[in-house]
């Protein structure tokens, strides 16, 4: 069961990770490809605040799964060594 909880999380978070490292090269070539060919200022202005809150949820995303992920492996492992982890199939 522990090599199942392990894998399940590894696979959780690099799905994370991909998806959210894709989206992030994707909004911001998005960006930079509006700023070059419409040199406004005004849509710079206008839209900094939504595309800087975007990069930080992806980047906390990209990088907060995969952490929290590796920590509950090292705990889920640790339980499992001390022996106060058991769960049967039954439950």
């Amino acid at each position: 069961m522990e090599a199942q909880i392990v894998s399940w999380l590894s696979g959780i978070s690099s799905t994370v990770f991909r998806i959210a490292a894709t989206l992030f090269v994707v909004v911001n070539l998005a960006a930079v490809a509006a700023v070059v060919t419409t040199r406004s200022r005004d849509l710079v202005n206008r839209w900094s605040s939504p595309w800087l809150a975007t990069n930080l949820l992806l980047l906390g995303a990209g990088l907060g799964v995969p952490l929290l992920a590796a920590m509950a492996k090292v705990a889920v492992r640790a339980m499992a060594a001390m022996g106060g982890f058991v769960i049967s199939p039954d439950q």
